[in-house]
Formats: structure tokens, C-alpha cells, sequence
């Protein structure tokens, strides 16, 4: 919980929205049709925040400090506020690598057995809207979680695989074999064991160490799996989907 990640969009602000500031600002970019960064840098104070990278931490200082009653145990939060914004380096790349995307995110808090539970729940969940639903290709590996492996906390994910994070992988086709291609990341789930309960300092009735788990719906990696195993006609798309899509919208005509 006590951390900073590269992957952080930070924000700052202007030193003064004068506009006598920015007007040299605004003429270079209306004569030249490009933005001048260097100069902006110099109209700019250091940052006051970030942005959130991931969809579960905003949700954490909402209990921090704070004791769970049983009674409310486990707790499940849904939540679809608003976009993450995370750094990829450089390596965005059509829809299936963003830097800004449209996340669900799914947070369940309580004790381990609770937790671990849950997490298995959502894996046959997900399960089965990939196969009988959206009908994907796909394929199953256990990961430590990316945070806990930049932190040291876990070398590998834990032998009975009950702390980590349950990747889903789909094939592309259009990158080539299924033997020889990368698979694309486009779901997991995780069981976090005792790390944002112990770093947000939430605890339990019964002073039993609580554990977490979250799962990331990344919108965008979904629909880059769809199309690219059922393209963009229709008569493709699997029926289950389509009944629960209903009509689509006509389209917007252009002359």
C-alpha cells in the first residue's frame, strides 16, 4: 500500500490561468499548429496528485483505520467511476494496449476463507461467460501479481496457489500461430492475501487478519479479444451474446 509505481500519471497544475501567462503560449501554437511543450514546463507547478493507475485504490482510504463488524463480512464493492490512466512505456497498440481504459472493478474484503471463496467463484464466473457466452479461445496460468512481485512480497505465488492472481490469456489470430504467437492478458483475478488490509490498517471484529481480493474488467481487452476471434460481422458473433445484446443502433450516415 506504501508505494509509488511508474506506471503513475501525475497531475500539475498551471502556476496562473492569467492570460497574459499563456498568450506567447497560445501564438505559437496557432502559428506553428504544434504545442509547445518546453514552454509550457515553465508555466506549470510540480504535481499535486496522480492519477488513479488501477481501480482499487481509491477504494482503500475509504477504510482505512477503520474495524469491520462481522456482521457486514465479506464486504463486495462494485465499482465503475470512472477511467484508469496508466503509463505503458510506449507500448499501446490498438484497443488492446491503452494508456487511458474503461475498467469494472470488483473488491471483496474478509477472512481468508471468505476471501479465498470468493475468488474461486469469480474464476467459474468468468469461466463460464468466456465459453458459453462469448465463446473465446482462451487459456488459464497463476501469476504472482505484478505489485507484489515489484515489492518483493512473494517470489512466486504461494504453493497452493491461494494467494496470486489467476491470469486469463486469449489468442489472436492475427499475430500468428497459437503455438508461436503471445497470447493477450485480457482478464484476471486475485486474492492479495493480507497486503491492503495490513497497509490501509483495516481490521477485523474479531482481531483475525483480514485478507482482499479485486478482479479488473478492462472493457477494452475484451472487445479486442472478440473481434479478433469473431471479427466485426454479426453473423459471426455467438447467439448466447447476441441475445443478450439485443438490437444494435443504426449507424451514423455520412455523405
Amino acid at each position: 500500500a506504501k508505494n509509488l509505481y511508474g506506471e503513475i500519471y501525475y497531475l500539475c497544475p498551471p502556476k496562473s490561468r492569467d492570460p497574459e501567462l499563456w498568450d506567447d503560449v497560445v501564438d505559437i501554437y496557432k502559428i506553428t499548429g504544434e504545442v509547445p511543450t518546453e514552454m509550457i514546463k515553465e508555466r506549470i507547478k510540480d504535481p499535486i496528485g496522480g492519477m488513479s493507475y488501477a481501480q482499487c485504490p481509491p477504494l482503500w482510504p475509504y477504510f482505512q483505520g477503520k474495524t469491520i463488524a462481522d456482521e457486514n463480512l465479506p464486504i463486495k464493492v462494485f465499482d465503475r467511476s470512472g477511467p484508469s490512466m496508466r503509463y505503458e512505456s510506449g507500448g499501446i497498440h490498438g484497443i488492446e494496449r491503452v494508456d487511458e481504459f474503461h475498467r469494472i472493478e470488483v473488491v471483496w474484503i474478509g477472512y481468508p476463507e471468505q476471501v479465498r471463496k470468493l475468488h474461486q467463484e469469480i474464476i467459474k464466473k468468468y469461466k463460464e461467460i468466456f465459453n458459453e457466452i462469448l465463446d473465446f479461445e482462451w487459456r488459464m496460468a497463476h501469476v504472482t501479481p505484478w505489485f507484489m512481485a515489484q515489492e518483493g512480497l512473494l517470489g512466486t505465488a504461494d504453493e497452493e496457489k491461494i494467494i496470486g492472481t489467476i491470469d486469463f490469456e486469449a489468442y489472436l489470430p492475427y499475430r500468428g500461430s497459437r503455438e508461436e504467437s503471445e497470447w493477450l492478458e485480457f482478464q484476471n483475478a486475485s486474492n492479495n492475501g493480507d497486503k491492503y488490509p495490513k497497509g490501509f490498517n483495516v481490521k477485523s471484529q474479531t482481531g483475525e487478519q483480514l485478507y482482499s481480493g479485486c478482479t479488473g474488467v478492462g472493457l477494452e481487452r475484451w472487445l479486442a479479444v472478440f473481434l479478433a476471434q469473431k471479427s466485426l460481422d454479426i453473423e459471426n458473433w455467438p447467439k448466447k451474446f447476441l441475445n443478450r445484446l439485443g438490437r444494435l443502433p443504426k449507424g451514423i450516415k455520412f455523405l
